[in-house]
């Protein structure tokens, strides 16, 4: 009987030793499954984030454009006042393709150039606004200079040359080629033709 009651209990020994064991084992994968599973949740949280940044909400591969008088730079800002007294700000024309044209009634190649300028307004005027901006003179010497010529294009008085200054204009005539996002994409330096200028436009129409 002793030997018996013996074995019963070191029977019921290795159970529970067993029973110790397999819940052990079945505690340590539960927490390793967990484990897997909130690491995996993580990443893909992370993975998220990521794309979003990468989308463009925080990330920006894009460098910022300077301002200057180049090719490729973001076009100086100016308000002028035209011939009517009405002002014309630069950065108020995004949107728009626009060519500056720098001039004055004393250059005797810009009197050649601007009926050809005015020709090819006329022809694109829908699409395009041109500025001819006088360098340096008074208004009433520009207003007896275009009397009777029929010019359609805006000019505008740089009075004291500021203007000019900030654009390193040092002879004229001088033509700016702007697009729609304010960025010089072609200059000119010298007197164009018609066709010259529907090249130098091509630049800005694309």
């Amino acid at each position: 009987m002793k030997n018996n009651k013996f074995k019963d209990i070191k029977m019921s020994g290795k159970k529970r030793k067993n029973i110790k064991l397999v819940a052990s084992i079945a505690i340590i994968l539960i927490l390793g499954i967990s484990i897997y599973f909130l690491n995996s949740f993580v990443m893909s949280n992370q993975s998220k984030s990521d794309s979003k940044n990468v989308s463009g909400v925080n990330i920006t591969d894009e460098k910022k454009v300077q301002v200057g008088t180049e090719k490729g730079d973001l076009a100086p800002d100016f308000s002028l006042k035209d011939i009517n007294g009405n002002t014309v700000t630069l950065s108020k024309l995004r949107g728009k393709k626009v060519i500056l044209n720098f001039w004055a009634t004393t250059c005797p190649y810009c009197k050649i150039e601007m009926p050809e300028l005015n020709k090819f307004y006329q022809n694109n005027k829908n699409d395009v606004v041109l500025l001819a901006i006088d360098i340096g003179e008074e208004k009433s010497t520009v207003e007896n200079y275009l009397e009777d010529k029929g010019y359609g294009f805006t000019i505008l008085l740089d009075s004291d040359a500021k203007t000019a200054i900030n654009y390193k204009v040092q002879f004229i005539p001088m033509s700016f080629f702007i697009d729609k996002k304010g960025i010089i994409r072609s200059i000119s330096n010298g007197a164009m033709t018609y066709d010259e200028i529907e090249e130098y436009y091509q630049t800005i129409s694309q």
